[in-house]
């Protein structure tokens, strides 16, 4: 059986109208999409599902954490995801090619299908949650797990300069115009 089946509405049966669905990730959900930033999280998904009779409307919220490396320290956190993202799902033979920015909230679908996964938007979402640097230990609160070892090197290694390479002193001597 598919794993991401869990993730998919049968929005054929449904009435128009609003339909609300929650699902929760754990680190399960992070292992079906391979080579992830994320491998463990714990975040719950409330999705409201607007149905319409030529478009849905989804609106997801999602709240919880997931382990991230600190950018400067390395140790693990887990950095806390509240988002709201929302995309719009119309029935349409739209191919490819006649795609543009424009249409980047806009998923088209065929008039013949039955099910609609959102397991790859759930997956993008809380990827798009997460900053892309300063990940720190500064940005959680409460107890800081900063490893204090690599943060000394790091000290460290700035104030080091008796390994300079003297090769490159004679440049330091060009005057630029």
């Amino acid at each position: 059986m598919d794993p991401l089946r869990q993730y998919e509405i049968a929005f054929v049966g449904l009435k128009i109208g609003v339909h609300h669905f929650n699902f929760h990730i754990d680190d399960q959900f992070f292992q079906l999409f391979g080579e992830s930033i994320v491998t463990k999280g714990d975040i719950d998904i409330d999705l409201k599902f607007e149905k319409h009779p030529s478009f849905f409307m989804l609106n997801f919220h999602l709240q919880g954490s997931v382990c991230l490396p600190c950018d400067r320290c390395g140790a693990e956190l887990d950095y806390p995801i509240d988002a709201n993202d929302s995309v719009v799902v119309k029935f349409d033979e739209h191919r490819e090619g006649d795609q543009d920015d424009s249409f980047a909230d806009v998923i088209y679908i065929s008039r013949n299908d039955t099910h609609f996964s959102v397991s790859q938007l759930i997956y993008e979402f809380i990827n798009l949650s997460i900053p892309v640097n300063h990940v720190t230990c500064d940005n959680i609160t409460g107890k800081k797990p900063c490893d204090e070892n690599v943060l000394n090197q790091l000290r460290h290694q700035g104030e080091d300069t008796s390994h300079q390479d003297h090769r490159w002193d004679d440049l330091s001597k060009i005057k630029f115009n």
